[in-house]
């Protein structure tokens, strides 16, 4: 069958590498640009901050986060930073395949929630940028993993400035209320998906509300980890 795929893959013309313009069949980066990618490597399994030996961090210890795992797969560098930019605000959505793939890789041994909910845009937000980075990385994601994605269970209800244009301090009072339960029969184990985990708020806020409806299992899947210290 890999002999089979190899031909079949050898027959389709080559489309260059978003980074290096070198020729690419599979996926939109080169094989060297896709091992040159920064890697996140050990990290806290609460919150995915990175610990030399993939240990709890201290900030975890003493507060952890909603989420009970953060799974991301590079740190928040170039030129992830200029990919989740192409994704985000340049309809580069076939980005995501790669992504889901690499994440695919990385949960091949993890046993994997019922449901993936992607962090939802107000529909404002979404009815300026045309789609959802985070349900499409979802959708990627369910078709490598073979896991459900819903919707159906957040909105956002507040139309809130992106949390990259404010300064750290005012994140969480800026996220507090921004989402909405709209059920209340969830699956027990979820993941929620989204393209960058900065400061946490979100994803935090999100787990929150998802947890009062008895959700036993959550996680936080994202592309990038924004790491404190850079």
């Amino acid at each position: 069958m890999n002999s089979l795929l190899r031909r079949l893959y050898s027959n389709l013309p080559s489309i260059p590498c978003r980074l290096c313009g070198s020729p690419s069949q599979e996926y939109p980066l080169c094989c060297a640009c896709i091992n040159d990618l920064p890697l996140l490597g050990p990290a806290c399994p609460r919150c995915a901050m990175p610990t030399t030996q993939g240990q709890l961090c201290g900030q975890c210890l003493s507060h952890p986060p909603e989420q009970d795992q953060s799974i991301s797969l590079f740190r928040y560098h170039e030129p992830i930073k200029r990919l989740i930019a192409d994704l985000k605000y340049h309809d580069k959505l076939y980005l995501t395949q790669l992504f889901a793939h690499l994440m695919s890789k990385k949960l091949i041994h993890s046993p994997l929630p019922h449901c993936l909910i992607p962090i939802p845009l107000h529909p404002k937000r979404l009815r300026q940028r045309g789609y959802n980075q985070s349900l499409e990385l979802a959708n990627s994601l369910s078709k490598q993993l073979n896991i459900p994605v819903s919707n159906r269970y957040l909105s956002r209800i507040i139309n809130t400035p992106p949390q990259a244009s404010l300064p750290f301090k005012q994140r969480k009072s800026n996220i507090q209320h921004a989402f909405k339960l709209m059920s209340s029969n969830l699956p027990s184990h979820i993941a929620l998906v989204d393209d960058v985990l900065t400061t946490g708020h979100t994803a935090n806020i999100a787990a929150k509300l998802l947890r009062q409806k008895g959700i036993k299992i959550i996680e936080v899947w994202t592309i990038a980890r924004t790491i404190r210290h850079d």
